[in-house]
């Protein structure tokens, strides 16, 4: 994979806690011993051709736009705008103007190629993904709120290894909050930059 879409210097240290910490809740989500919440919600588990791959689930929204989690990130795709991957790592964002809804990828590296926004338009379709892919797991972790007590996420966010080196995490009541001020600081960003 090539080089990264840049996202505002100021979402970029809650956007790599968050994103860190969401990985692991989904994880918890799909290992809940009552059922998983990521295929409650309408996800399309595609299981790894390998058992030590991560499988991938696939949500179809509106807009033609299809939406993979895997435990390493989220790829998005829209008709005519392209495909995006967000990674775990570090929330390093990239696109390509290439439409692949499902990629047949176990791990990051087996991902389409992608590369950086060479225009105004590619930067604009590129915020335009990552908005969508930020708004919803805002309105993932919103529902989950409705489906599930409190106190299951603050016990899936307690067990997270990396919960010190994030300073506890970002707080379970405030987890959609965060995903919609990201997606809002990414839209602004993108409408100050020529939109």
């Amino acid at each position: 994979m090539s080089q990264f879409v840049k996202i505002p210097s100021k979402c970029q240290r809650t956007a790599v806690a968050l994103i860190d910490q969401q990985m692991w809740c989904w994880g918890c989500d799909v290992r809940r011993t009552e059922g998983n919440l990521l295929l409650i919600y309408g996800a399309e588990k595609r299981p790894s051709p390998q058992p030590g791959y991560h499988s991938a689930y696939t949500f179809h929204l509106q807009n033609n736009t299809v939406l993979n989690l895997w435990g390493w990130g989220i790829w998005i795709a829209q008709t005519s705008i392209g495909s995006l991957f967000i990674s775990r790592s570090q929330f390093r964002v990239r696109y390509t103007n290439d439409v692949c809804f499902k990629p047949d990828a176990w791990r990051e590296r087996h991902l389409p190629l992608t590369s950086n926004t060479k225009c105004t338009e590619e930067r604009q379709k590129a915020f335009d993904l990552l908005f969508s892919a930020m708004h919803w797991a805002g309105t993932y972790e919103s529902w989950l709120q409705t489906q599930v007590k409190l106190d299951y996420r603050e016990q899936a966010i307690a067990a997270w290894p990396q919960r010190k080196h994030y300073r506890g995490g970002i707080p379970v009541a405030q987890m959609p909050v965060r995903w919609f001020e990201l997606a809002e600081c990414v839209l602004s960003e993108n409408t100050e930059n020529g939109k």
